[in-house]
């Protein structure tokens, strides 16, 4: 077991959240030209023009991307409005809902804990717990299959648990185990809470409180949360309107390791920068977190359970690793993950080590989840090979 220090506390610049004009670039993007996947660099005029096309062409609200290269985010753009009154220009503080785009982030947090020695990937979850699974409230369904017993984080990571991706849209709203745990691929969020309950249980923190001390400070994430802050209603790109509508209004103050991260494309490219550069994790636990783990069968991401066959760092085709996705393309295996939630919110990351770049789209008001990612990735760093039908864009 390889092991880190507890992270320090790091000083922050603290930036004030006034209104700053749509498509102002931030200090930490000098350069005049972008990288592309294919072919020579473009101009930053070319990619602003590009962004704005894209934003005419799909009738998104506001957008916000970030372009990372190594441990820098290179360039920042945020255009469109946000929610308030009038038409106020959103800027590189407002804050999007990223949606499931929080599981790379929770991944690197358990790598984290995982280092500490306090978590092992292949140990059964419910090993550390006081009480058998089904007796804690929110596992009762359970009682009855004993199958949770072979569910390990890694499991959980790789969307492998058996579970159903939440248990609210199943017929009678229960949590069930569909298949036996590692044996097939499923995408679940219900997996990945699950894992979250455990987290929290042996560091005896809830998960806010985990990722403000472990990831969001020591990156600089100062505007990204898993939980609504007051403030955000400032200067945000969120709708809680029909959100609390069908969800409650408790709905967004509960943290969610799979869904409930609310941050800004600037923030996101922090973290992007630290996983491209190894920032924060030993070389190790990043290889072991982007280590590809099981193929993906399946037609599409979201559908029916898939057998889940052994992955190797050759694998051609579609796979998944430990909090991300991947994919083979020109510019070398690539990681992403998808992240949208009702029409409303589509949004994308993607990292290609290789090429050393990163890219974060966080999109508001769209159309829906085939309208929005695949043409502001490609304004951003051209044609990537990137397989958005069979992820559900």
């Amino acid at each position: 077991m390889f092991r880190m220090s507890a992270p320090t506390t790091m000083s922050l610049l603290l930036c004030l959240c006034g209104i700053v004009p749509a498509g102002q670039a931030l200090s930490q993007q000098p350069s005049s030209s972008m990288p592309t996947l294919r072919g020579g660099p473009r101009s930053v005029d070319e990619v602003e023009a590009a962004l704005r096309a894209v934003q005419k062409q799909t009738g998104v609200k506001a957008a916000s991307v970030a372009l990372v290269r190594g441990a820098k985010t290179a360039f920042v753009r945020t255009i469109g409005t946000r929610i308030g009154p009038g038409d106020a220009a959103a800027n590189e503080f407002t804050v999007f809902r990223a949606a499931s785009l929080s599981k790379p982030v929770f991944a690197y947090l358990v790598f984290m804990i995982v280092n500490e020695g306090l978590l092992d990937l292949d140990k059964p979850l419910h090993q550390y717990l006081e009480k058998a699974l089904p007796d804690y409230p929110e596992y009762a369904d359970l009682a009855g299959d004993s199958r949770y017993r072979t569910i390990t984080a890694r499991m959980a990571l790789s969307h492998r648990t058996g579970f159903p991706n939440w248990r609210w849209q199943t017929k009678d709203r229960k949590l069930r185990i569909l298949f036996n745990p590692g044996e097939k691929f499923l995408y679940s969020g219900e997996g990945y809470r699950y894992l979250q309950f455990i987290v929290e249980h042996l560091t005896g923190k809830d998960l806010e409180t985990l990722a403000e001390e472990w990831v969001f400070r020591p990156l600089g994430m100062a505007n990204s949360s898993y939980a609504w802050r007051d403030g955000y209603a400032e200067n945000c790109a969120v709708d809680r309107v029909p959100i609390e509508k069908v969800f409650g209004r408790e709905f967004l103050t509960i943290p969610n390791c799979a869904g409930s991260l609310l941050t800004t494309a600037t923030d996101y490219g922090r973290f992007l920068g630290a996983v491209l550069a190894g920032k924060g994790l030993p070389g190790r636990c990043r290889d072991e977190m982007l280590r590809p783990q099981t193929v993906i069968a399946g037609k599409q991401l979201f559908g029916p359970a898939v057998p889940a066959g052994p992955a190797t760092d050759r694998v051609s085709g579609l796979f998944w690793c430990l909090g991300w996705g991947g994919f083979w393309s020109d510019a070398g295996v690539a990681r992403f993950h998808v992240g949208y939630d009702s029409p409303e919110y589509e949004n994308y990351t993607v990292i290609y080590p290789r090429k050393n770049i990163g890219v974060v789209v966080l999109t508001s008001g769209g159309r829906g989840p085939d309208s929005a990612s695949p043409p502001f990735v490609k304004a951003l760093i051209g044609d990537s090979d990137t397989p958005f039908r069979w992820m559900g864009y």
